[in-house]
């Protein structure tokens, strides 16, 4: 029996963002996701130009990063499954300190870009993790997002099990 994985990762991940933007002197970032990525980003205060269904703008398609980069320039782009490695592993780095120690179970963890599973991944190289998704926007899964084969080869079974019922339209689950 797996144990499904619930923690403020979009939080998290957006301090780690936020920090990065001033840090490096950007103006703000450009966000394409379910919503929930952009919403924390402006939680942490943020210029966020937000391409979601809720948003500013809404795509019709997964936007490549060189395509979000030409038409955003001068902006970040923070969107789930767009970061460099090594703000990952900041992020990974992260994600332990906020979950420590975890028991030797299978976890079930709400995957949409993959970003979050390679990062726990990252932090947890013994643990069995298990990419699972539902309807919701914030676990579709985007074939083109381009870490979704990274994402699966990390993965300990097979990739995108669905579940019903994750609920990952909450801002803290996913």
């Amino acid at each position: 029996m797996a144990t499904l994985l619930r923690f403020p990762a979009k939080v998290i991940r957006a301090q780690i963002i936020e920090h990065h933007v001033r840090t490096a002197g950007y103006r703000g970032c450009v966000c394409f996701s379910c919503g929930n990525a952009s919403a924390a980003l402006r939680g942490r205060g943020l210029y966020v130009v937000d391409v979601s269904p809720s948003g500013m703008l809404a795509a019709t398609r997964w936007w490549q990063p060189e395509e979000i980069k030409r038409c955003w320039h001068d902006l970040f782009d923070a969107t789930s499954g767009h970061l460099p490695a090594y703000l990952m592993a900041r992020i990974a780095e992260a994600y332990r300190a906020h979950l420590g120690a975890l028991s030797d179970t299978i976890y079930d963890v709400p995957t949409g870009s993959g970003e979050t599973i390679i990062c726990l991944r990252w932090a947890y190289p013994g643990t069995n993790f298990r990419p699972v998704v539902d309807d919701t926007p914030a676990t579709a899964r985007h074939p083109q997002a381009p870490l979704l084969r990274v994402a699966g080869a990390l993965a300990d079974s097979a990739w995108a099990r669905k579940v019903e019922g994750l609920g990952g339209d909450r801002k803290e689950d996913v």
